[in-house]
């Protein structure tokens, strides 16, 4: 592309946050072709209380877009015949109890599991999400509750609790935490030197401060000690992110076969043949974008106080992401405008 597009897109691209103040907390974005030609930068603080300015190597909180690395985890471990996707998740964590012997590690994914939402029930025993809260204790609520929010195959519901015990299945497949097989399998092997999992608090990972509003709309710090792994906790920047993007193309760990089922969909309908309500397009702990004249893949996360946005444009081989440190950042509107600007197309469905 030249040396005009260039110049133009990324002035475009740096309008699109001239209305954030660089005293509050901001974001990190990023917008890299595979061929090297990256549109990047940074605004807002970090830390308010020591103004630190975020820059692209800021880490932050994924959130929910950690989901994918949890699934291509899981991919991995059965591309060594650790695992099947048609396994019961009673063969790895018995002590659910009976009612959920009908639950695969295929619905978990896809998020046909229906069984009710860890979340849900560490609120109905009054700890908030800036309460401690464990993965041991979460496993206790589930073993207690014993009843399915709906029967398993029947209904699209996006649930934490799928990945959450599915880093759980990753454990029990692969001998270690999540965070070791990740850091072991995924990270390293594609020099994302900066990504981890925290599943412990507190870390000595110097990430940005996550930050809400009070309601005298004073910036006060919004951050949760709670110690889950699968369906979040991955904590990177977007320098980070590109490298994770590049491997949908090259297929460096996993190879290219593993790589392209990442963006499979789920079952349309229940192993019973009824059709599932409202079945989102969503594979591997991601979902499939067709806006744009385009097929990318995309996931969003939203935790205290950090947005994230992740998109991977497959055929134009382009990764976009977009991380904050305040709650009611809109992370996905601005990749969704970044996507614009670049593809030169608008995102109408």
């Amino acid at each position: 592309m030249n040396k005009a597009y260039n110049q133009t897109t990324d002035v475009a691209i740096q309008q699109l946050f001239n209305n954030l103040s660089p005293n509050e907390p901001g974001c990190a974005y990023i917008a890299s072709f595979d061929d090297g030609l990256t549109f990047k930068g940074a605004v807002g603080l970090e830390s308010i209380e020591k103004k630190r300015p975020i820059t692209t190597k800021t880490i932050f909180n994924l959130a929910s877009v950690s989901k994918q690395f949890t699934a291509f985890a899981i991919l991995l471990l059965e591309q060594e015949g650790k695992l099947s996707l048609d396994d019961s998740i009673l063969n790895y964590i018995p002590s659910l109890g009976a009612y959920a012997e009908p639950v695969t590690l295929r619905h978990l994914i896809h998020h046909t599991g229906g069984l009710v939402d860890y979340m849900e029930l560490a609120e109905k025993a009054g700890i908030s999400d800036k309460d401690k809260l464990t993965a041991e204790q979460s496993l206790e609520h589930l073993e207690k509750y014993q009843i399915a929010d709906f029967p398993v195959g029947t209904k699209f519901e996006y649930s934490n609790t799928g990945y959450f015990l599915l880093s759980l299945v990753v454990e029990k497949a692969s001998g270690k935490s999540l965070r070791e097989f990740s850091k072991e399998r995924i990270f390293e092997p594609l020099n994302m030197n900066d990504t981890t999992i925290v599943d412990g608090y507190p870390t000595n990972i110097s990430i940005a401060r996550g930050y809400s509003k009070n309601e005298q709309e004073a910036f006060e710090i919004y951050e949760s000690p709670w110690e889950h792994t699968g369906d979040g906790a991955v904590h990177t920047n977007v320098e980070d992110l590109v490298k994770w993007g590049q491997n949908f193309a090259t297929g460096t760990v996993g190879g290219k076969k593993l790589v392209k089922r990442m963006g499979e969909v789920g079952p349309k309908t229940s192993s019973a043949g009824k059709l599932i309500i409202d079945n989102e397009d969503y594979g591997f702990g991601l979902s499939i974008g067709e806006t744009f004249d385009s097929h990318y893949l995309e996931h969003s996360g939203q935790w205290a106080g950090y947005p994230s946005h992740f998109m991977r444009f497959l055929e134009e081989g382009l990764t976009i992401a977009v991380l904050s440190n305040y709650e009611d950042f809109d992370s996905e509107e601005y990749a969704v405008k970044i996507a614009e600007i670049i593809i030169g197309k608008s995102a109408k469905k």
